[in-house]
């Protein structure tokens, strides 16, 4: 087995989290360029954007678009939030890299004409493209909840002479894992692998409802993909191994993510990127599973996502199928939980009033 490159992402991601109304999307008469397109040749180690890229990339509605405030920053591009047409949007710009070269623009042209593909509602949605200081920019759908690692793993701060906040709830928690597992269902129903399914990728509404994001390293379905492509802490192991893959690693990944979600805990947090490599693809390690009561039944899920080998993993129907199934049995939990609750205090205030009389 090959040992673990060190150009794998480590943490963090993209996001495109903000608020506001979801302006006009993009009319789908506009035609971008394909990443193979011949003309991406011709920039090598350039700066500059050709012209003639540039008057196809740019969008004249985007002409007021104002970028306001930095929302995320990765290895190849920078994530802005916007004013446009009275709202926002969030907008993705190619970094003004002199080390960067053809490859980088063939990633974001790529990252567009998938965005383009789709539309769901548990997807963050394409608006459209435009040049943004002589570089190449992708404006999508801005989301004001934050991330769902945000929400994970970075609760407020408390506030003195005030309780602290409650736990996340179980049906909060199971909804969201539902629809992340809704969108990367239909990533894969359009023959599309995610390659990068974690909290950070995973943008939350204002009602907290979750979009998968950020396609900046997701792939049509071919023979070949390449090696060590995501982040080691949900990396499946024969993507670390450098073996041939599929959609079964968004599944690895996923099971990952629900493991996250229903312990509120990072991965492997004491554990850096090549150490989780080693011991996912080598030793078979998976993170302790410890499940608090109410969340007890997503155990054998977990397991059959993160499974070792992927022929022995579901596909991403039959996981949201088997989530649609523990949801509402969440659902019916909670109900019951909450009669019971009111059923013993009715008997309290009952016995108190017979103790007064």
């Amino acid at each position: 087995r090959s040992p673990p490159r060190r150009g794998a992402a480590e943490e963090g991601g993209e996001g495109g989290g903000g608020g506001g109304r979801t302006p006009t999307p993009l009319s789908p008469n506009v035609v971008l360029m394909t990443p193979d397109d011949p003309r991406l040749e011709q920039l090598g180690g350039k700066r500059s954007f050709p012209e003639e890229l540039k008057i196809e990339w740019d969008q004249p509605q985007f002409a007021a678009l104002e970028l306001e405030s930095v929302l995320g920053e990765g290895s190849g591009s920078k994530v802005w939030k916007a004013s446009w047409d009275g709202g926002f949007a969030a907008v993705k710009v190619l970094k003004v890299d002199p080390s960067m070269g053809r490859d980088a623009l063939r990633r974001f042209v790529q990252e567009a004409k998938i965005l383009r593909r789709v539309r769901h509602p548990s997807i963050c949605a394409f608006i459209g493209t435009c040049m943004q200081q002589g570089f190449p920019a992708i404006v999508i759908e801005y989301i004001p909840g934050g991330s769902l690692h945000e929400l994970l793993h970075c609760p407020p701060p408390p506030v003195p002479g005030e309780p602290p906040p409650l736990p996340l709830g179980s049906r909060l928690l199971s909804r969201i894992a539902l629809e992340v597992a809704t969108g990367v269902a239909y990533l894969h129903d359009n023959a599309i692998i995610h390659r990068d399914v974690k909290a950070a990728n995973v943008l939350l509404d204002d009602r907290k409802h979750a979009k998968v994001t950020d396609f900046g390293i997701s792939t049509p379905y071919k023979m070949e993909h390449t090696a060590e492509t995501g982040t080691y802490r949900s990396m499946a192991p024969e993507v670390i191994s450098h073996n041939r893959y599929d959609s079964k690693c968004d599944v690895y990944s996923f099971g990952v993510l629900l493991w996250e979600i229903l312990h509120q805990a990072i991965p492997f947090q004491n554990d850096n990127g090549m150490q989780v490599a080693y011991a996912v693809a080598t030793e078979q390690r998976r993170p302790p599973i410890s499940l608090r009561p109410d969340m007890l039944a997503f155990r054998d899920l977990i397991v059959s996502c993160w499974k070792q080998q992927p022929d022995d993993r579901p596909d991403m129907p039959m996981v949201v199928e088997r989530l649609m199934s523990l949801d509402a049995q969440v659902a019916v939990d909670r109900r019951l939980a909450r009669l019971r609750s009111q059923m013993t205090d009715e008997g309290s205030q009952l016995t108190d009033e017979r103790d007064v009389d």
